[in-house]
């Protein structure tokens, strides 16, 4: 399927790893893109802090030059913020024809506001595009468990982006599952980030940073998935800061990168490191492989143990009723039998 495609800023600055992965998984699950033409920034949230009508003009801009160039095909935003903003414009639009015309005027060209926003992970949903996933998978991810992390702009406002449940989101976790990761349950998946607020107000941004990859890493998890170039940047760059503020209080470090769902895709395919995007992280990633590889040998382990435990404590109720019968016998008693006991009945 084609997609008319809106790159957005950070794709080939802070995001790039990103605009690699989702690259090389797209063209494995046969998605076309087809980049919109003289596309311009979606706003970010900078601009609807000024003006509301600015903070829809800007992705209107991008949408009518996709409409120009590609008709009513639909629009896909790889990153959550640009999701965000041309899906809420294509909704004001849509909601009042004042809008859209006043609009129209601003942009100086036609705009319908017909065509459908999808986000970075709606274009794997078809069943043909995970059955192509899934066909390219050869070095699974065996393992490696993942906290999925969708943030703020994928599933909010419900009324806009509607495309999961926005409480117990499950799509990203369907198709890290292709990886041959496991998917965790865990209960900051859907909590915000801190966006912009890591710069304006560091310290409560810093604290929502921490809460999500302490709740992750208490949940079992390995590593962190996320479709979002600000979330990525925020949990990537800021984690060896959250890991000084514990070494402080005694704690020890925290060691969980975090991948795009692209990445892990990729690497499972056995893209290297330059096609996957691992290799430009600021948390160590390490080899992925090597992780997934720990990962299962550390559960295999722990299941082993369990089974050894299980064994033992049925050994020992063994030979508590085995003393319990030589006991019975030592002391004139006849140990009760089954056929005594149908006797009995």
């Amino acid at each position: 399927m084609m997609y008319a495609y809106f790159p957005g800023c950070s794709a080939h600055s802070t995001g790039i790893s990103y605009t690699n992965s989702y690259s090389y998984v797209a063209l494995a699950a046969g998605i076309e893109l087809a980049e919109i033409p003289n596309w311009n920034c979606c706003g970010a949230s900078a601009a609807h802090a000024e003006s509301d009508l600015l903070g829809d003009a800007l992705p209107a801009r991008s949408l009518a030059l996709s409409e120009e160039a590609f008709g009513h095909a639909p629009v896909l935003a790889p990153c959550a913020g640009c999701y965000l903003h041309l899906k809420t414009a294509t909704a004001h639009a849509q909601e009042n024809d004042e809008v859209r015309i006043q609009l129209e005027h601003i942009i100086d060209r036609p705009w319908s506001a017909s065509a459908y926003v999808a986000n970075g992970l709606e274009p794997f949903l078809p069943v043909e595009a995970q059955e192509r996933l899934a066909q390219r998978v050869c070095l699974p991810l065996d393992g490696l468990k993942v906290a999925c992390y969708y943030g703020c702009a994928l599933l909010r406002p419900t009324e806009v982006c509607n495309f999961d449940d926005d409480e117990q989101p499950r799509t990203m976790e369907d198709l890290v599952a292709l990886s041959g990761a496991s998917p965790i349950e865990w209960n900051f998946k859907n909590e915000c980030c801190g966006a912009s607020h890591q710069i304006s107000v560091p310290k409560t941004g810093r604290n929502m940073i921490r809460r999500i990859l302490e709740n992750a890493a208490a949940n079992g998890a390995d590593a962190i998935a996320c479709a979002c170039p600000l979330c990525m940047l925020n949990l990537d760059m800021r984690e060896a800061e959250i890991n000084a503020a514990r070494a402080k209080e005694g704690l020890p470090p925290l060691d969980i990168p975090i991948y795009y769902f692209t990445e892990l895709l990729a690497a499972s395919m056995g893209a290297p490191a330059s096609k996957s995007g691992i290799n430009r992280h600021f948390h160590p990633t390490g080899n992925l492989h090597e992780r997934a590889l720990a990962a299962w040998s550390k559960q295999r382990a722990a299941e082993k143990e369990a089974e050894k435990a299980a064994k033992s404590a049925k050994e020992t109720q063994r030979k508590a009723r085995a003393a319990a019968r030589a006991a019975k016998a030592k002391s004139g008693t006849k140990p009760e039998t089954n056929a005594t006991k149908e006797v009995i009945a």
